[in-house]
């Protein structure tokens, strides 16, 4: 009987690129770009985005238009300009296609002096002409209602009818300040665009210092705050109360400003998916509210399926389902890509895991969760020089992540290199002394040496932390018998299967001791019995247990 193999820790958050947004009949998938700008002063770059986001999302009120996620489009198209012939080049077209767009609506503007023109000009993409242009020019202090005429003049060229409720909403804008509006379009930069939430958090601030009533800077001000507080406790093994405190506040502000914002509630489902339970007993119920509110606004919320599937992790059909309506939405959501695999890769579907969870790090080159999954998966395949690279490929971006030391010093142990894993496990170790999973690998490190005295040390300083951690159990008293320990070893191994309902392997070790070092048959018999009770397809204790049988009772 061999000691238990520990394994790898997959990752999971708790965001097939060939997968498109699907048109409901009679409906129009929109796509609109970044705008371009032919003006010498460059210091108003900022609005390629900001003109782009604030009509695509002034369009979004209309029921027959379903809006590609603005930052999906970017990454696929980027900023364009029309070819002289009026057309779009072929590379244009099938990046429309791939968004799933029946239409591209692709602008420019030119600022002169104190003034602004702005044109688009709208875009089959099957046929890849230009169907129609909307052109206006004034004052660029004026900018909030000139982007008005600029939707407008897409929804009546378009032959869409709206209605005067329709309209309203069309135009309304948070904010009348222009700086306002450019620190946070600078805020939606960093925060989606770069990823970068302290930068992000900097810019709504001044944002919302200019315009205290700004209430979509405050709902991505709040997003912000969740989002840092998740990327510090994931990658930087700290935590900032304040943070996720802020979130809170902040999106409540949102919402007493603007009730029927999608993005408000989805901010505040994110502070209820981040703050701790215990100050929050019902924080998914409330989470759940807030995220079918945001869906009731925008149907076509992406990330609102994300946070269900999130919200019902435990129900695997139905989480499974948000996953796939979520790429459906939006197939660049990394979460969704990566979780979804993670259910193919449970299920032992190791090629549809791999095609998902690499969509992911081909949309986001440095989503570290990505590399470490797709480790696990190598490590599975027996791949383990590809499973190294992959852990070492984290570790390189994030030179403090936990998970991704302790990981890389498995791929160093998988290749039986175990100085080089000490080393990793030892930096993880540095970052937090208290971690009962790397104190674990350590002490699994010393017993593949055969260097018990010091495994034993290393297992028992983990079970301070975690008493019931499986490996530490078993693998303390699997050395415990190899010292000759047999009755010492006995209560781990006992504790090790009574605390962990799923673990076969401590009953069936028992067997092995209570029939090899022991000659009780009968407690032998018993504890096969119970491995194979977790563990029925176990060859060996079947064996054993059918051998064993036959004594007298």
């Amino acid at each position: 009987m061999k000691y238990t193999k520990q394994i790898t820790f997959i990752v999971i958050i708790t965001m097939a690129i060939a997968l498109s947004v699907s048109a409901l009949p009679g409906r129009k998938v929109i796509g609109v770009t970044a705008f371009t700008n032919l003006s010498k002063d460059k210091t108003f770059d900022w609005l390629c985005i900001g003109i782009a986001d604030t009509i695509s999302y002034k369009l979004r009120n209309v029921q027959e238009y379903i809006l590609v996620d603005r930052v999906n489009v970017d990454k696929l198209i980027g900023e364009l300009q029309l070819s002289q012939s009026g057309l779009i080049d072929e590379n244009t077209v099938e990046a429309g296609k791939a968004l799933g767009a029946n239409i591209l609506v692709v602008g420019n503007f030119q600022k002169f002096g104190n003034q602004i023109r702005i044109s688009a000009k709208i875009v089959d993409v099957q046929s890849h002409a230009v169907i129609n242009q909307v052109q206006v020019t004034g004052s660029l202090n004026d900018i909030f209602n000139l982007q008005d005429q600029i939707a407008l003049g897409i929804i009546e060229k378009n032959d869409t009818a709206i209605t005067t409720e329709t309209k309203t909403k069309i135009v309304q804008n948070d904010t009348n300040n222009i700086s306002a509006y450019e620190y946070f379009v600078r805020g939606q930069k960093f925060l989606l665009y770069q990823l970068d939430y302290s930068r992000a958090i900097e810019m709504y601030q001044k944002a919302i210092s200019i315009d205290p009533n700004y209430a979509i800077a405050y709902a991505g001000l709040g997003k912000a705050y969740s989002l840092r507080s998740w990327e510090l406790r994931e990658y930087h093994n700290t935590t900032d109360p304040i943070l996720i405190e802020k979130s809170f506040q902040s999106s409540k502000k949102a919402l007493s400003l603007n009730p029927n914002l999608d993005e408000a509630h989805l901010s505040l489902a994110r502070y209820y998916q981040e703050v701790d339970q215990n100050k929050v007993p019902n924080k998914w119920t409330l989470c759940e509210d807030e995220t079918r509110k945001a869906l009731a606004i925008n149907p076509n919320n992406g990330e609102a399926y994300l946070l269900l599937s999130k919200i019902y992790a435990y129900d695997i059909p139905k989480s499974e389902m948000y996953l796939k309506q979520a790429i459906e939405k939006n197939k660049f959501l990394v979460d969704a890509q990566n979780n979804l695999g993670l259910i193919y890769l449970d299920r032992g579907d190791l090629d549809t895991a791999f095609s998902y969870i690499k969509n992911a790090i081909d949309i986001d080159e440095n989503y570290v969760i990505g590399y470490m999954n797709l480790g696990v998966i190598y490590e599975k395949r027996g791949q383990y020089d590809k499973a190294l690279e992959m852990y070492k490929m984290a570790v390189s971006k994030y030179p403090n992540y936990i998970l991704g030391l302790r990981n890389l010093g498995i791929g160093y142990r998988n290749l039986n290199r175990l100085d080089e894993a000490l080393d990793a496990f030892s930096k993880a170790l540095k970052l937090k002394k208290d971690d009962a999973q790397t104190l674990s690998e350590i002490g699994y490190v010393y017993l593949l040496k055969n260097d018990y005295t010091k495994a034993i040390a290393f297992f028992k300083q983990s079970l301070k932390y975690d008493p019931s951690y499986r490996y530490s159990l078993a693998n303390l008293g699997w050395c415990l018998v190899q010292q000759g320990k047999y009755n010492d070893a006995i209560p781990y191994l006992e504790k090790a299967h009574n605390d962990n309902k799923d673990y076969a392997w401590a009953a069936g070790y028992l067997g092995w001791l209570y029939e090899n070092k022991f000659y009780d048959y009968n407690k032998a018999l018993y504890w096969y019995g119970e491995a194979l009770q977790r563990d029925p397809d176990n060859q060996d204790y079947r064996n054993s247990y059918n051998r064993l049988s036959g004594y007298s009772r």
